[in-house]
C-alpha cells in the first residue's frame, strides 16, 4: 500500500491547512457577494410570498447570504466577525463553481452561464448546479421551517427551472414531502445551533449529517447530467462526491478561511479531454496532486469496501502526527453515489483500476503513520 502514502498525506494537509498571516475576509468573499440580496425584502413579493429564482446566480447566492447573516449570532461564542460560521462552506463552494465555469450549460445548447451570453444564468443541465440546488434549497428552507429566519414557512417559494420541474422541490412543504429525512436532519442542525450547550464539534456533526444526506437523496436523479462532460470532468464529479464522505467523517470545519484555503487546491476550470493529473500544464502542482489524490481515493474506496479514516493534530506551525488508517466502513457504503454504490456509472478499466489484492493483506499495509513537523 506504499503508493497511497503521498496522496493521503497531501489530502490531509489540504484539509488541515494552518494559515499564516492576517486575512481580510471581504477579499475572500464569493463572486458578487456584495451585489447579492442580503435580506428577504431584496426579493420580489407576489401574493405575500418572497419569490427567489435559484437559477440566477446572485439570487441563489443571496439565499446563502441571508442564511449566513441570520445565523451569525449563534457562532459569536466561537470567534468574532462570523468567521467560524460553518455554513460558510456552502456559499464558498457555490462561488467556486461559478468562477470555474461549472454552472454553465454543459450541453452547449444554450448560452446559459457563458460570458458571451447570459453570464448570471445557472443551467439546469449542469450536474454541479443541480447537486448544489439541494445544498441551497434544503438548508435554506430548513432554516425557514426552524424559525431561525424570522419568517413563516409559507412566505417564501423558489422559482422552478425551465425544464425538469418535477425533480425539484420549491418550498418548505414540497421539500418536506420529497425529502423528509434530510429536512429533518437540517432541522436537527438548526435546533442544536440554537442551544447554548452545543459544542463546535457537535454542530459539525449535525451539519455534515444533513449535508451528505442532501447529496445522497439526489445523486442518482442527476447522474445522467454527467454525460454532458468530458470523461475527466465526469470522473472528478464522482471523485468529489466520494471525497465529501471523507470530509464528513473527519468533520472538516467548513469555516470561512478553512474552506477558502482548501478550494485553492481544487481544479480552477472545467476539465477537458486530455487533462490527466498530475500533468495538467496550467494547474498548480498542488491542484494536480490533489486531483490525482481524489481519484486514487475513489479507486481505493470502490475496490476495497474500506473507509480511509484520517486523524490529525495541530501544532503552531502546521500538522503533526497525521495518521491514516484503512478500516472497514461502519456506515452506509452507498451514501453519496446512490443505490448502485460507489463507482456507479464508471466502467472498470483493467489497466488503471486497482484490485483489492493490489493493496496488500497485512495489518502493516493497512496502517500508515506520517509525522510532519
Amino acid at each position: 500500500m506504499a503508493f497511497l502514502h503521498p496522496w493521503a498525506c497531501v489530502l490531509v494537509s489540504c484539509i488541515s491547512v494552518s494559515l499564516v498571516g492576517e486575512f481580510n475576509l471581504s477579499d475572500l468573499y464569493p463572486p458578487l457577494w456584495n451585489e447579492s440580496p442580503g435580506q428577504f425584502s431584496d426579493y420580489r413579493v407576489e401574493n405575500g410570498k418572497h419569490i427567489i429564482d435559484p437559477w440566477v446566480y446572485p439570487e441563489r447566492m443571496g439565499m446563502y447570504k441571508i442564511l449566513v447573516n441570520k445565523t451569525a449570532s449563534y457562532f459569536e461564542k466561537f470567534a468574532p466577525d462570523n468567521e467560524q460560521n460553518i455554513l460558510w462552506g456552502l456559499p464558498l463552494q457555490h462561488g467556486w463553481q461559478y468562477t470555474t465555469g461549472r454552472l454553465v450549460d454543459p450541453s452547449g445548447r444554450t448560452d446559459c452561464g457563458y460570458e458571451t451570453g447570459d453570464h448570471l444564468c445557472i443551467s439546469v443541465d449542469s450536474w454541479w448546479a443541480d447537486m448544489n440546488y439541494f445544498l441551497s434549497a434544503l438548508p435554506f428552507l430548513g432554516a425557514v421551517d426552524s424559525g431561525i429566519m424570522g419568517i413563516s414557512s409559507d412566505q417564501v417559494t423558489l422559482s422552478p427551472p425551465p425544464k425538469d420541474q418535477t425533480k425539484f422541490c420549491l418550498d418548505v412543504s414540497s421539500c418536506q414531502s420529497s425529502f423528509p429525512q434530510t429536512m429533518s436532519k437540517w432541522n436537527t442542525f438548526y435546533k442544536h445551533l440554537q442551544l447554548t450547550s452545543s459544542s463546535f464539534d457537535d454542530l459539525l456533526k449535525y451539519l455534515w449529517d444533513a449535508h451528505t444526506s442532501s447529496l445522497k437523496d439526489v445523486y442518482k436523479v442527476f447522474e445522467d447530467r454527467l454525460e454532458y462532460y468530458s470523461e475527466p470532468e465526469a470522473d472528478f464529479g464522482r471523485d468529489w462526491c466520494v471525497a465529501l464522505d471523507y470530509l464528513a467523517t473527519s468533520r472538516f470545519p467548513t469555516t470561512f478561511i478553512r474552506v477558502s484555503e482548501f478550494q485553492k487546491a481544487l481544479p480552477p476550470r472545467v476539465l477537458v479531454s486530455g487533462d490527466k493529473a498530475p500533468f495538467i500544464s496550467n494547474f498548480t502542482a498542488l491542484q494536480n496532486t490533489v486531483l490525482l489524490g481524489l481519484n486514487l481515493l475513489h479507486k481505493v474506496d470502490s475496490a476495497t469496501g474500506f473507509l480511509l479514516h484520517v486523524s490529525y493534530a495541530f501544532t503552531g506551525s502546521g500538522i503533526s502526527n497525521v495518521a491514516v488508517n484503512l478500516k472497514e466502513a461502519s456506515w452506509d457504503h452507498k451514501k453519496c453515489l446512490g443505490s448502485a454504490g460507489r463507482g456507479a456509472g464508471r466502467k472498470a478499466h483493467p489497466d488503471t483500476d486497482h484490485k483489492p489484492g493490489n493493496l496488500g493483506d497485512t495489518d502493516e499495509n493497512r496502517v500508515t503513520a506520517i509525522d510532519q513537523t
